[in-house]
C-alpha cells in the first residue's frame, strides 16, 4: 500500500501495489444496509424511475443502476409470445 495523493475533495488516498485499487483510509459512507435494499426493491416492482428511487432512498444513481442490474440478472425471464402487428393498408 502506498500513498497516491489526495482525492478531488482533498482527502488522502492510497493505492494497493498488488491490484492497483485506489481507496481512502476512512470512507465517510459504508455499504448499503439490507433494509435499504429491501426498500429499493419495492418501488422497482411499481416501475418507478431510477432517478426518483435514488432521490427518495438517498443512494447514488450509479450504485442503484449496478444494484438493479444485479437484481434483474437473478430473476428468471422468459419471453412471451410475439404479438402480431396490424397490417397497414
Amino acid at each position: 500500500m502506498v500513498r497516491h495523493g489526495p482525492t478531488r475533495h482533498g482527502i488522502p488516498s492510497f493505492r494497493c501495489r498488488g491490484c492497483g485499487r485506489r481507496f481512502v483510509a476512512a470512507p465517510k459512507k459504508g455499504p448499503v444496509p439490507e433494509e435499504r435494499k429491501d426498500l429499493i426493491r419495492r418501488p422497482l416492482g411499481k416501475r418507478l424511475s431510477l432517478r426518483a428511487i435514488a432521490r427518495v432512498v438517498g443512494v447514488s444513481r450509479s450504485w442503484l443502476r449496478e444494484f438493479v442490474n444485479g437484481v434483474y440478472d437473478q430473476m428468471p425471464w422468459e419471453p412471451g409470445p410475439l404479438k402480431k402487428r396490424a397490417a397497414r393498408s
